[in-house]
């Protein structure tokens, strides 16, 4: 009888374990979404900072930063100072949110956030809010193919997890 029982509760436990592997993985595919909207998020406030505010490239990145209310994009542009190097800290700035962002987005996304960023406080102000909106109507493009995707792949794997781990039960039983 304990046997019996023992044998029930392990297969319940990895009927369990292979449901949350499903679901973590599921999990990681959404986070691409969440990641490409607060791209998209971050853009918008930087154009709406661009275009109702003048003032250092420091200061716009910063508000913008607060504005958007990121969730799942780490930024760094808070702690940027005023002066010379400014290109070079936005830089590393955006080094590593790269880095941080790299095993969920693909190269051509990060591309498109550089791309936008990169040489901010280099050209008029009309000429930068243009290239924000071309890189967010991108991005917004790429987010609506990522959703879908990530609601497929979040059924895929959530299914595969519970039907790997109800397998490995009835091995066990």
């Amino acid at each position: 009888m304990w046997k019996l029982l023992c044998k029930a509760l392990g297969a319940l436990l990895i009927l369990y374990a292979g449901g949350m592997l499903g679901w973590r993985r599921g999990g990681a595919a959404m986070r691409r979404v969440q990641v490409l909207a607060d791209m998209c998020a971050f853009l918008e406030a930087l154009q709406s900072e661009l275009h109702f505010r003048c003032g250092r490239t420091e200061e716009l990145l910063a508000c913008a930063q607060q504005a958007a209310r990121l969730t799942a994009l780490p930024l760094y542009f808070t702690d940027l100072h005023a002066g010379c190097g400014l290109q070079t800290e936005l830089d590393g700035a955006l080094c590593r949110t790269e880095r941080e962002i790299a095993s969920v987005t693909k190269h051509e996304e990060r591309a498109l956030l550089r791309g936008a960023l990169e040489d901010l406080g280099g050209c008029p102000a009309k000429e930068e809010e243009q290239r924000l909106a071309w890189a967010c109507e991108r991005l917004k493009k790429v987010l609506a193919d990522a959703r879908g995707a990530a609601a497929q792949q979040c059924r895929l794997y959530r299914t595969i997890g519970l039907s790997l781990g109800g397998a490995a039960a009835l091995l066990l039983l």
